[in-house]
């Protein structure tokens, strides 16, 4: 069972302010230390409470991150839904394929030490209800962005439309993930390009898959 339970729920305003502090301060310590440095003491200090209090609320450091990273996973399910939605609505596929390769390094060139720490403690965690409903909230992003551009169905000739959007998107973002996140990457050996460049390339290879048929 997932470890991210409150060992005391808290009942009164203040309690679950101090509870949105500690989650908040959490990502602010893995987005600019890592996993490795997103440690209580510093936690604490950011979140203005005493290591006891973080205790009191969670049984170790595993289960606040726990709580941490699906707190903020399910606040950027909602942000990418907006943000998507005021993107991908251009009247052709290349122009929504461009607008999604821009918006998708933006985001990843925002909070790149938060994104490895993420994929780092998923990969490592052995609590697997967290992990499935981890990965569950990130293919849950996925499928936003095909609903988002399945306006644009009638220009894709792929016999399964949704399939295929599901491919090419795995394919352009696992890219981004490399480019952004892997600094031993081939990518920064083979083609050390700015990011405009290489988004104007993973947009044209995403919509001729689509187009082909």
């Amino acid at each position: 069972m997932t470890d991210t339970k409150i060992i005391a729920a808290p009942q009164q305003q203040r309690s679950r302010a101090t509870l949105e502090r500690l989650l908040n301060a959490t990502i602010q310590a893995l987005d600019e230390h890592g996993l490795d440095g997103a440690v209580i003491p510093r936690i604490a200090t950011l979140a203005g409470v005493a290591p006891a209090s973080v205790y009191r609320r969670f049984a170790n450091k595993d289960a606040l991150i726990r709580a941490a990273l699906l707190h903020v996973l399910e606040q950027t399910q909602t942000t990418n839904r907006q943000a998507l939605a005021a993107a991908l609505h251009a009247a052709t596929l290349e122009a929504s394929a461009d607008a999604l390769m821009d918006l998708m390094f933006s985001q990843y060139r925002q909070h790149p030490v938060l994104v490895r720490a993420l994929a780092r403690f998923i990969d490592a965690d052995t609590d697997q209800e967290f992990v499935s409903r981890a990965r569950a909230i990130l293919a849950g992003n996925l499928e936003l962005v095909v609903e988002c551009m399945l306006p644009h169905r009638e220009q894709i000739r792929h016999a399964q439309p949704e399939r295929a959007l599901r491919f090419a998107l795995l394919h352009a973002f696992t890219s981004i993930e490399a480019v952004t996140l892997e600094p031993t990457s081939l990518w920064h050996s083979v083609l050390a390009e700015p990011d405009k460049v290489l988004a104007r390339e993973l947009a044209r290879s995403f919509v001729a898959y689509l187009r082909a048929g």
